[in-house]
C-alpha cells in the first residue's frame, strides 16, 4: 500500500496491487473418440498434424470411419486434437464410447467434440452416447458436432432428418450443432468410389481455422467456410431445403461450385433463442474460461471492495482488448460491454460465504441484443482476512 496525501491533515490510501492481465483461453482445440487400426488404447493423445496422426494411429488405407473424418479436421485448418482411440474396429456396445468421455473428462482441455462413429450405432446406443457426450461438453464449455444415427434406418433427405430430430429429447442444447448433408472425400486409388462421411471433422476444422484466422466471434459459414478436401456431398440441397434445416437448427452444407463446398449455417440446437447462433454461445463460452482462468488468484483475496475493483478492472481490460478486435458491436465500450462486480451482485452472507459474483454483459454481433453472463469466483472470507 501507499499513502497518497490530497489536502492538509487528511491522507487517501490506494492499492498499489495491479491485478495480472487475463489470457484469452483456447477455442480450437478438438477431441475425437473412436476406432483406430493401432496407436494407445484408453489413453488420449494430443496430436498436432496429420503426418504425426498417421504414424501413430494408422492412416486412410485402414478405411476407417474415425481415421476418415480426422484427415479433413488437419486439412481444413486444425492445429491440434485430442485421440481417444476406444478399438480397432466397428464398436457395437456403448461402454466403450462411455469410457473414452469418462478418460476425455479427466484431461479436459478440448473445445471441440466429434464422434463419428455414432453415425454406425443402433439409435439407442447412439443416443446414449450423445445425452452422454452433452453433459461433458457442457461441464467443459466445449460444443458437439453430432452425426446423425444411420444404422437403423438411413437418414439423408431433409424428412428423414426431420423426423429424427422432432423425435429426440435432451439434444437441443446450445452446446450441439448439427450439419446436412454428408460429405465425399476422394479415395485414393483412381476410379474408386468416393467416401461418404459425417461432415464433423471437417467442420471442426474449418470452426478452428476461423477462430485462428478472425476469432471465436466470426461466424464459421458462408463463402469462406470452404471444406478443403470435400470433393461433393451427398445429395444437393434446395433452396427451400436448406430453410427448412435452418429453421430446424441444422446447419446446410452447400455445393457452390463443382470445384467448393462449403458450410452455410452457424447455429446451435438450443431451443432457447439466446443462444441459437453458434457465434454468441462459443462467444460466451470464450468468454467465460478466460476470465474464470485468469481470475484464478482471486482465491487467496479478502471478499471485499478493494477485491471487487481489482476484478473489474482486470476484466474491463480484457473486454477492452477484444472490442478493438472487433468481437462486439457499438461504437464505443460503454455500447458493447458491462462488467459488475460489488454491492449490486455481492450480498454481505455472500462475502461471509467467500462467494464472489460477477455479471458480465456483451453486444455480439449478431443478434443486436446484450447477452448477460453470470460467474462465480471464490474468494477468502471476510471473517478470514
Amino acid at each position: 500500500m501507499k499513502k497518497i496525501h490530497s489536502t492538509p491533515g487528511a491522507s487517501v490510501h490506494k492499492s498499489s496491487f495491479v491485478p495480472p492481465v487475463i489470457e484469452s483461453a483456447s477455442t480450437s482445440t478438438a477431441a475425437i473418440i473412436g476406432s483406430f487400426s493401432k496407436g494407445p488404447m484408453m489413453s488420449p493423445q494430443q496430436v498436432r498434424t496429420w503426418v504425426a496422426f498417421e504414424k501413430k494411429y494408422g492412416g486412410l488405407g485402414t478405411e476407417a470411419l474415425s481415421s476418415l473424418c480426422t484427415k479433413p479436421f488437419f486439412d481444413n485448418g486444425g492445429k491440434a486434437i485430442r485421440v481417444v482411440r476406444i478399438g480397432s474396429e466397428q464398436i457395437k456396445g456403448v461402454p466403450p464410447f462411455l469410457q473414452g468421455l469418462s478418460l476425455l473428462d479427466r484431461i479436459g482441455d478440448f473445445n471441440i467434440l466429434f464422434i463419428p462413429q455414432t453415425e454406425q450405432l443402433p439409435d439407442t446406443h447412439a443416443i446414449t452416447v450423445m445425452h452422454a457426450a452433452i453433459a461433458l461438453v457442457a461441464k467443459h464449455r466445449a460444443m458437439y458436432v453430432l452425426d446423425v444415427p444411420q444404422r437403423d434406418a438411413p437418414r439423408q433427405t431433409v424428412r428423414a432428418l426431420t423426423t429424427w430430430l422432432n423425435q429426440q429429447s435432451g439434444i437441443h442444447h446450445p452446446n450441439v450443432v448439427m450439419y446436412a448433408p454428408r460429405i465425399q472425400l476422394p479415395q485414393s486409388r483412381k476410379k474408386a468410389s468416393l467416401h461418404t462421411i459425417p461432415a464433423s471433422g471437417a467442420i471442426a476444422g474449418v470452426m478452428a481455422r476461423t477462430d485462428q484466422q478472425r476469432g471465436v466471434w466470426k461466424a464459421p459459414a458462408g463463402t469462406t467456410a470452404i471444406l478443403h478436401g470435400v470433393q461433393s456431398i451427398e445429395q444437393t440441397l434446395t433452396q427451400p431445403e436448406m430453410g427448412q434445416l435452418t429453421r430446424l437448427g441444422i446447419n446446410p452444407i452447400r455445393q457452390t461450385s463443382p470445384s467448393q463446398v462449403v458450410a452455410w449455417g452457424a447455429r446451435t440446437l438450443s431451443s432457447n433463442r439466446e443462444w441459437q447462433y453458434l457465434t454468441v454461445r462459443r462467444l460466451a463460452l470464450f468468454l467465460e474460461s478466460s476470465i474464470q482462468q485468469g481470475l484464478g488468484w482471486v482465491v487467496d483475496e479478502p471478499n471485499d471492495e478493494q477485491l471487487w475493483s481489482h476484478i473489474r478492472q482486470a476484466i474491463e481490460v480484457f473486454l477492452q482488448s477484444l472490442f478493438r478486435k472487433g468481437a462486439f458491436q457499438g461504437h464505443k465500450a460503454q455500447e458493447a460491454y458491462f462488467v459488475k462486480c460489488g454491492p449490486d451482485t455481492i450480498s454481505s452472507s455472500d462475502q461471509i460465504a467467500g462467494n464472489v459474483n460477477i455479471m458480465i454483459g456483451f453486444a455480439p454481433l449478431k443478434p443486436a441484443e446484450f447477452i448477460n453472463l453470470t460467474i462465480q469466483q471464490k474468494a477468502k472470507s471476510v471473517r478470514q482476512a
